[in-house]
């Protein structure tokens, strides 16, 4: 026999309940400043945390 209980490898990844899922969009666009080209902390409507330079949504 093989598995994670008889010593052998683990064929499915094993999640915990609760255990958060996701990470970073594939693309960070939408973060970019348009002034200076620094990517913004949090998803628009923000400011550069730079420049300052207001990034919308659109």
């Amino acid at each position: 026999m093989s598995g994670p209980e008889h010593g052998g490898e683990a064929t499915q990844e094993r999640r915990h309940v609760g255990e958060p899922v996701g990470g970073e969009p594939v693309c960070l666009m939408h973060r970019v400043c348009p002034e200076c080209g620094r990517l913004a902390d949090e998803d628009p409507p923000t400011r550069c945390p730079h420049c300052e330079a207001v990034i919308d949504e659109g």
